[in-house]
């Protein structure tokens, strides 16, 4: 049976919106992707997780908590309803040990919540750094993959350069993991816990061909028992 994949989603204008690349990704992967709702509770996040066998936490706006410096004025901060919501899922998920991947906000979040920090800005304050924005002319760039890492044993050797959209990065990637993918300039792209149960990446596999990440999640949660 296709394990049930669970996507936060965005919030604005008072709509949920999920960009279809995600659903796509889970479907290819041969999970069932499940969109879950804006929620207002802690006991709301524990009866969805326990419906589903992974969660995807998705791209978004800026984060404002942990952050390192001014927050840069093309991006906007993410609607304090997604913000509850997310954090809401995330503890949840965490409690009952489920396979989370976390993309661009997603693993900005995951960083956060770990008492980890982020830079605002990479760019403007980090020496060196090329652009990360699309907004600022970035485009793909090389990735280096820590040795030793869960990351550097699932990843696609096809895959050299990954795409770039956003703004911040993370600084300190927060108790509990590990930093397991540079950008060529030195900004994290890929943080992990020791298990690779928690995978964080800062690019958008959904939208270049990286589909290894989101069979790594199926099979992930294929094996995956609800902690009791």
């Amino acid at each position: 049976m296709n394990p049930l994949i669970g996507i936060t989603t965005s919030f604005e204008d008072e709509q949920q919106r999920l960009d279809y690349t995600y659903v796509n990704a889970v479907q290819r992967a041969h999970g069932l992707p499940v969109l879950l709702p804006i929620i207002t509770s802690a006991s709301e996040a524990e009866q969805f997780c326990n419906l589903i066998q992974g969660l995807i936490v998705p791209g978004g706006p800026g984060i404002m908590a942990n952050s390192i410096g001014g927050f840069p004025t093309r991006l906007n901060p993410v609607s304090s309803k997604r913000w509850e919501s997310d954090n809401f899922i995330l503890d949840a998920a965490k409690q009952q040990n489920l396979p989370i991947l976390g993309i661009c906000y997603g693993m900005q979040l995951l960083c956060v919540r770990a008492g980890g920090s982020l830079v605002s800005d990479v760019e403007k304050q980090v020496e060196g750094a090329f652009a990360h924005s699309e907004k600022r002319g970035a485009c793909n760039h090389p990735i280096e993959i820590v040795q030793n890492t869960y990351l550097a044993q699932i990843w696609d050797s096809n895959i050299r350069e990954v795409n770039s959209r956003h703004f911040q990065a993370v600084h300190d990637p927060g108790t509990g993991y590990m930093v397991s993918a540079r950008s060529s300039d030195g900004s994290v792209e890929a943080i992990e816990r020791s298990d690779g149960i928690h995978i964080g990446v800062q690019f958008h596999p959904e939208r270049m061909d990286a589909q290894f990440l989101f069979r790594n999640l199926i099979q992930q949660a294929l094996e995956y028992n609800h902690v009791a």
